[in-house]
Parts: structure tokens; C-alpha cells; sequence
């Protein structure tokens, strides 16, 4: 056999040291190509076919941020403390697809794309929704860009040529095998600065596990099956960027699922930088440009006029678009790509006004597709949009979080169980935050669960009443909230929370769910001194008048006889009077009972929250009773209060008959609508018929001076949330 071939033909004498030999032959090389195109998923990459209609950045739209993921893939090794991975996230709809095929697509101009993944869960491509053939198409896509010739082309082939299985081994495995080591070994070969350097997987969130889909599957397991693969990926692609030599970026994008934002806060902290989709990149600007540009080529084609559509229309679509590109590009596919009598016109004036909801969820149809599958990934749907409906239509969207989930869990953790999973829909704060309030990124989502879902799950959104409700009933019942141990301050400043908020906007309803039985065994002393305690003048007595006011509503409410009120409201009223005078406070006299009666009554026995009662004309600076004089025993009707209403009935019977119609001639006056102006006069109204009885009964008393009621009036009042509490 001719040696004539052979580099080493009669040699002797040598040896050689850290040999690598990688049999380049045609057959091999080949046959190891096959094997690798045969385990990837076409249709996944960036300029798949399958991906042609794929939503794109719209020229001069999102400039910013995709300046600055080009800004990290070419000059990351620059920065302090460079990073190997970019987390692109943001709630569902912001546009996380459309940057990374549009980043993927210009780093391919560039030479800069190394490979790319796009998972997608609602394809019926089962490849592109599963972790098995990440790898091997990274691999695939980057061994197309080298020569056949070059060294880390043959490197990875081999490697596939010397294990046929390794695309069934673990994710970790396979991404050492076929990228990691094949780098270690051929790195000195060739100019690795020459290499395209950037991985990108888009949709990580949507990976599904084998078999998630299968009928009778337990959704809770399935979701879980579905995590454990999202992580896997994540841990093997964190492998490869722990290794210092290897030479590639990988962005990744995703929604903010709990389970991978845990992975990047904890395991990849030190590796990643994130760039979350919110204001700072200012998407309504681009939204807006976005809706001009499209809405101009409408009117190309339809030969529609300049001024169509209007500007207030526009901006009522980027307001409603909360920064999601994906409800404008929604309309705008609508306007279209759908026939309808009236045209373009008609269509998005259908969309615009909700009353006609079949149409709109028509148009919508895609969105709300996307937010109904996001909620059903809840382990308790209905209930998870009832605490949507109470952090949305309340205020408790500007509470702090823990007082939400305090005042509404059944039990501790109730709150992430019941939304961690809607994490694209619902910002949480991080743990350890507990003065954040929740957020609700979409104005579209509530849109959809208020106007265009269908009966039940509108019926569930609104059941959130009964839900807040029975979350404050608990608390009265209690004393407490019903699912949380507290400490004294704690507690102090759940209650500081719940009256400011729940109790001031709610209280007459509150009041309305409680039975007289709750109402009367309660311990008004504890209350009236939480209340002292957590708020400080002028705050304090104003709480108390409301809750003075508050408690006589079912009285009002039944119609009962002035001074015959409810053994309850008996109760309640004559504590409160009782303590506030061990406070040194004014409390109302006879006559400020009296009138408080006449107002009700003359209202058609409509509690009228408005009106309000002295408890503040002699408090002046005092500072509440010390923690000695503090007393939590439970006190019957107080005698003095029982008679007080004897005289308030007493007079009240003694008003001349027409009385309601000269009332009503002194309080409406001029400027009727106004109902501040109505409360001033009734502080005056038949002051001589008022004095006349008072002396005939041998009631001596003083009618309170107007001022200090038109003063008091002006200042019983609460902030919103998230008002400062002192």
C-alpha cells in the first residue's frame, strides 16, 4: 500500500501532545448534517416561512429599545460588569415578539445572528412550542453560517456523528455536547471576534412539556409539567454563559411568569441584565406613530378623506392600548382585513363604542383570546377575576399590596396563589415589598371582563362586590383580618388602610351586610379607639363622625320614627358619645340630633353621607385619652343618650305640620344642585321653630353656632388612596 499520502510516512522519534482529531470525511460530515436538520424545528427560526406575517417593529417604532439591545450585543464587554444574557419581558401585548424579529432580523444583515428560536404554543407546529429541538436548531443555524471547512463547523458535526443520541438527553448535556465543548476545543483555530455572536429565543413562556395537551390532563399539572421545561431550558443556556470562554450573547424573551422571573432574580442574577417594556421606552408615542402610519395607508385604499379618523380617536386607542402594540395592530388588521356595510368608518366606530360589544369582540376576537387563556391559567379563574374586579373598581389598585391580600385572603397566600399566574396581566411586587400596590397593565383586559366576555365570566368579575364584602365583614367580625396574625403596629396599620379606604367609600354598604345580632355584640370601644389611635386631628374626629353617621344608616333606611332608632344603632351611638366624652370632646347635643332628623327625613329617608355632626366643636388640640384611660368593656345604651332621644322624638312631634315645606324652602334656595350648599342651610333651617319648642319642652340647650358646622362640614372628609396617612 502506498505511504505516499500519509503526512507521517517514515517518522520515528516523536510524540504529540493534546491531539484533537476530527475525521472531516465527506460521508461522516454528511451524515452527521442529516442527522442534525432531522432534530430541528424549521419553522422556529426568525425568516421561517411559517413566520412571514410575524409582527415586526414598525419603522421609527421602538427605536429606543432596540437601540439599546444593539447597543449590549455589540459593546457588552464594555460595560462595568458585562452580561452575558438580556431578559427582554413585559405584560402580554407590549411587543416582546416583534423587537426580537426585528433585532433578529437586522443582526442577520449584520452578520451578527448566530441562531434563533421562536416558540410559539399557538401554532400547530408542535416543534416550535417544544424544548427538544432547541438545541440542535441553535446548532443547525450556526454551523450554516461557517465554511465547510471550518473547525468549529467539524467540531460540532462530529459531535453529533459520535453520539446519534444526544438530542435525547438532557438539555444541559446537549448544549455541552454541540456548542460548548466543540468551542473549547477549536477556539485557537480561527478569529473568534469573527464569529456572529447572539442567540435569540423568543417566547419562552409558551414552551409546552410533551403530552400538556393531552385530554383529561389536570391543567395545574400541565402548567407545572410546562415550568419544569421553561426552567431546563433556562439552566442549560445558563451553563454555556457561565462558561467564560464561550463566545455568545443569548437574549431571551418572555412574559414575567413568576417562575422565570425567579430564575433570573436568584440562579442567573449575576449574568443577566433585564429590560422590562414599560413607560420609560414611552410606547404610546410609538403606538400612536404606529396607528398614523397604518391608518394612512386605510385611507389610501379606500380613497378616504384627510381628516379621518380623528385625533381623539387615535388617542383613544393608545389610551386604551395601555402600551400594547398588539391591541393597535389588532384594530388596524381588523379595519383591514374584515367587509362591512359602512366601511373602515363603521368598523372602527364599532370597535370605539362598547355598547356594541358583539361587533368589538368580534375585532378583538385574537386579544381576547390571548387574555382568557392567560386568566384559565389560574388555579381559581372566577375567583382570580373577582380580585380583579376588587383591586380595579375600588380604589385597592393604589393600596399597598399586603393590605389587599390581608383584607381579601381566606387564607395566608391566598393572593399569589390565586395571580401569580396572571403575572402578564397583574404587576406584583417582588417579595419583601408590601407597600406597592398591585397593577393592572391593560385597560383592554378590564374592557373585556366589564363589556365583551361572555355572561359568566362578566358574572364572576362583578361577583368581586361580594367578595370585597365579605372580606370587610370578616374584618368587623374579627376585629382583625381574617387571614393574617399581626403585630399591635400591623394591625394599626391594616385598620389606618381599611378606614381610609373601604370603610370611607363603603361603609353605608358595609353597614347594610351586617345583622343587627353582629352589629350589637361588637365592642365599639375598641373601635372608637383604634381610631384615635391611628389617625391624628383632623383626621381622627372625622373618622368618628363617620362612623357616628354611618352606623344610624339602617335606621334611616327602615323609615324609623325620629328617636326610635335601632337597639344596634342605640348601641353604637351612645358608646361612641360616651367615650368621646371621656376624650373631652363635643359631642351632638338634642338640637343636633333633632337635626339631623329633619334632614333624613325631609331627603325621603335617603342616608345622605354628606351631612355630618359636631363631634368637633370643643375637641380644639386635645390628644385623645392616655393608654390608661383606654377601656374595651362592653357598655349597654347609656341612659343619658336613651333620654336624649325621648326629647329628639319629643320635639320632632311638636314641628308643625307643613314643616318639611318651609325646610325645604330655607335649605334648597338658590344653587339646588349643590349639595354642600343645602348641608350649610340645614344647620340654620327653622331656628325659630327649633327655639320655640325647645323652651315649651323646658329643653336648655344651645343650637350649635352655624360656623362651627359650615367649618366642621368643610373638613370631615378623607383622601383617596394612597393619601398620607399620619
Amino acid at each position: 500500500m502506498s505511504n505516499s499520502n500519509s503526512y507521517l510516512c517514515n517518522s520515528r522519534d516523536f510524540h504529540v501532545e493534546n491531539l484533537t482529531v476530527i475525521n472531516a470525511g465527506s460521508s461522516g460530515n454528511s451524515h452527521a448534517f442529516s442527522y442534525l436538520h432531522d432534530n430541528i424545528a424549521i419553522d422556529a427560526a426568525h425568516n421561517s416561512e411559517e413566520r412571514c406575517d410575524a409582527p415586526k417593529c414598525h419603522p421609527e417604532t421602538r427605536t429606543a429599545v432596540q437601540e439599546d439591545i444593539f447597543s449590549w450585543i455589540t459593546h457588552g464587554d464594555e460595560d462595568a460588569q458585562p452580561m452575558k444574557i438580556l431578559w427582554l419581558t413585559g405584560p402580554a401585548g407590549t411587543g416582546k415578539t416583534a423587537i426580537a424579529g426585528s433585532v433578529a432580523d437586522t443582526c442577520d444583515e449584520q452578520g451578527l445572528l448566530a441562531g434563533s428560536f421562536f416558540f410559539a404554543s399557538f401554532t400547530g407546529s408542535e416543534k416550535r412550542r417544544s424544548k427538544r429541538y432547541l438545541v440542535a436548531t441553535l446548532a443547525y443555524h450556526l454551523v450554516m453560517q461557517l465554511g465547510n471547512d471550518h473547525s468549529l463547523r467539524q467540531a460540532i458535526l462530529a459531535a453529533v456523528e459520535r453520539d446519534p443520541a444526544i438530542f435525547r438527553r438532557r438539555l444541559k448535556d446537549q448544549i455541552r455536547v454541540i456548542l460548548v465543548k466543540p468551542f473549547q476545543d477549536t477556539r485557537t483555530r480561527f478569529d473568534t471576534s469573527a464569529l456572529p455572536n447572539v442567540f435569540i429565543i423568543d417566547g419562552l413562556d409558551e414552551v409546552e412539556a410533551a403530552n400538556s395537551r393531552q385530554a383529561g390532563k389536570d391543567p395545574h399539572e400541565a402548567r407545572l409539567e410546562n415550568e419544569r421545561d421553561q426552567e431546563e431550558i433556562l439552566s442549560a443556556l445558563l451553563y454555556a454563559a457561565n462558561d467564560s470562554n464561550f463566545p455568545f450573547r443569548i437574549i431571551i424573551t418572555s412574559r414575567p411568569e413568576p417562575i422565570i422571573r425567579g430564575f433570573f432574580s436568584a440562579d442567573a442574577v449575576d449574568l443577566t441584565r433585564e429590560i422590562f417594556l414599560d413607560e420609560k421606552y414611552n410606547p404610546d408615542a410609538d403606538i400612536r406613530l404606529f396607528l398614523n402610519s397604518k391608518f394612512a395607508e386605510v385611507r389610501r385604499r379606500y380613497r378616504l378623506p384627510l381628516s379621518w379618523p380623528l385625533a381623539e380617536d387615535i388617542q383613544r386607542i393608545v389610551i386604551t392600548a395601555s402600551g400594547q402594540f398588539v391591541y393597535a395592530a389588532t384594530i388596524i388588521r381588523f379595519l383591514q382585513n374584515t367587509k362591512h356595510p359602512r366601511g373602515p368608518q363603521g368598523l372602527l366606530q364599532t370597535v370605539l363604542d362598547w355598547e356594541a360589544k358583539d361587533a368589538a369582540s368580534s375585532a378583538l376576537a385574537p386579544l381576547d383570546a390571548l387574555y382568557t387563556r392567560i386568566l384559565l391559567s389560574s388555579p381559581d379563574p372566577p375567583l382570580a377575576v373577582q380580585w380583579v374586579w376588587a383591586i380595579n373598581d375600588i380604589g385597592l389598585d393604589e393600596a399597598p399590596t399586603s393590605f389587599v391580600n390581608q383584607l381579601l385572603q381566606e387564607f395566608e397566600g391566598q393572593g399569589a396563589y390565586l395571580l401569580e399566574n396572571l403575572s402578564s396581566l397583574v404587576w406584583m411586587p417582588p417579595a419583601g415589598d408590601e407597600s406597592s400596590p398591585y397593577k393592572i397593565y391593560h385597560k383592554s383586559f378590564i374592557d373585556l371582563l366589564e363589556f365583551r366576555a361572555g355572561k359568566e365570566l362578566r358574572g364572576d368579575y362583578n361577583g368581586g362586590n361580594e367578595v370585597f364584602l365579605q372580606g370587610c365583614l370578616r374584618v368587623f367580625r374579627g376585629n382583625l383580618p381574617p387571614a393574617s396574625t399581626l403585630t399591635a403596629s400591623s394591625l394599626n396599620i391594616f385598620m389606618r388602610h381599611f378606614l381610609n379606604g373601604p370603610w370611607q367609600r363603603f361603609s353605608s354598604d358595609i353597614a347594610s351586610e351586617l345583622g343587627q345580632d353582629d352589629l350589637h355584640r361588637w365592642d365599639v370601644g375598641w373601635w372608637v379607639h383604634l381610631l384615635v389611635r391611628a389617625f391624628t386631628s383632623p383626621r381622627r374626629e372625622s373618622a368618628v363622625v363617620m362612623l357616628f353617621g354611618t352606623i344610624h344608616k339602617l335606621c334611616v333606611a327602615a323609615s324609623r320614627i325620629p328617636g326610635d332608632c335601632l337597639p344596634s344603632c342605640k348601641h353604637w351611638r351612645s358608646n361612641i358619645i360616651r367615650i368621646c366624652k371621656e376624650y373631652g370632646w363635643n359631642v351632638p347635643n338634642t338640637i343636633a340630633l333633632l337635626r339631623e332628623a329633619m334632614w333624613h327625613t325631609a331627603m325621603l329617608h335617603k342616608f345622605n353621607d354628606e351631612y355630618t355632626l359636631p363631634f368637633w366643636a370643643m375637641v380644639g388640640g386635645g390628644q385623645g385619652p392616655s393608654g390608661a384611660q383606654e377601656s374595651f368593656t362592653r357598655y349597654t345604651v347609656d341612659e343619658d343618650y336613651q333620654a336624649s332621644l325621648d326629647v329628639v322624638s319629643a320635639m320632632f312631634s311638636r314641628l308643625p305640620s307643613d314643616w318639611q315645606s318651609r325646610y325645604h324652602e330655607e335649605v334648597d334656595g338658590p344653587m339646588d344642585g349643590y349639595m354642600d350648599a343645602k348641608v350649610s342651610r340645614s344647620y340654620t333651617a327653622l331656628s325659630s321653630f327649633i327655639k320655640t319648642i325647645a323652651v315649651e319642652i323646658g329643653v336648655e340647650v344651645e343650637d350649635v353656632d352655624v360656623a362651627v358646622w359650615q367649618s366642621m362640614n368643610m373638613r370631615v372628609t378623607f383622601p383617596q388612596f394612597p393619601g398620607g396617612l399620619t
